[in-house]
């Protein structure tokens, strides 16, 4: 039987993703990764160098998974933060992930699609690479609005069924709403 690397690699991927979002870098453990993936724990070492980078290889996948889902358009932001949110609702895992990435790599480096988001903000809009304000804090806001939910979600009241869908789609409104408001507040088209 031939040894097939990529399925090989992506088992892996699989497994470190559950693995990290129910654990963090700091509590996950490459044996159980690797006996979730039925891999080798070498293999995690072959192809992502150390947990940390496996760790990093799963954000990168979560980001680049996640910016390919939803369409990044300038000229309509609250469609895309809808769609971020969208996503991270159907996606619990990557919420998980961003929220460890942000207690345990707080220094990272923004990924490169978001780096790509922020440089089109700025050629849509008014809006310079330095602060008063700047298009990299525009796409913080987006991205930390698309999130709240998820950051104050245990203080919302505990709804089933059809009154969870329904206090979910009123948030969602209220996003729409918010980031409406923080582009007009913040941004100019540019003409």
């Amino acid at each position: 039987m031939r040894y097939d690397s990529a399925a090989t690699k992506k088992r892996l991927l699989d497994a470190a993703l559950d693995e990290f979002a129910e654990r963090g870098l700091a509590g996950a453990r490459v044996d159980r990764i690797a006996e979730r993936a039925s891999a080798n724990k070498q293999a995690i070492y072959a192809y992502f160098g150390s947990k940390e980078g496996l760790f990093r290889s799963v954000l990168d996948e979560r980001c680049q998974i996640a910016f390919d889902a939803v369409p990044f358009d300038p000229s309509d932001l609250p469609a895309f933060v809808a769609g971020v949110f969208d996503h991270l609702v159907e996606n619990p895992k990557s919420v998980r992930m961003m929220m460890w990435r942000q207690l345990e790599l707080p220094d990272e480096a923004q990924h490169d699609v978001a780096t790509a988001k922020v440089q089109e903000l700025a050629e849509a809009y008014d809006l310079g690479a330095t602060p008063k304000p700047c298009a990299e804090d525009l796409f913080v806001l987006l991205l930390g609005l698309s999130m709240s939910w998820f950051s104050f979600a245990p203080s919302q009241p505990v709804a089933k069924g059809s009154a969870a869908e329904q206090r979910l789609h009123a948030f969602r409104r209220s996003l729409v709403t918010a980031v409406d408001a923080v582009v007009k507040a913040m941004a100019t088209k540019k003409r």
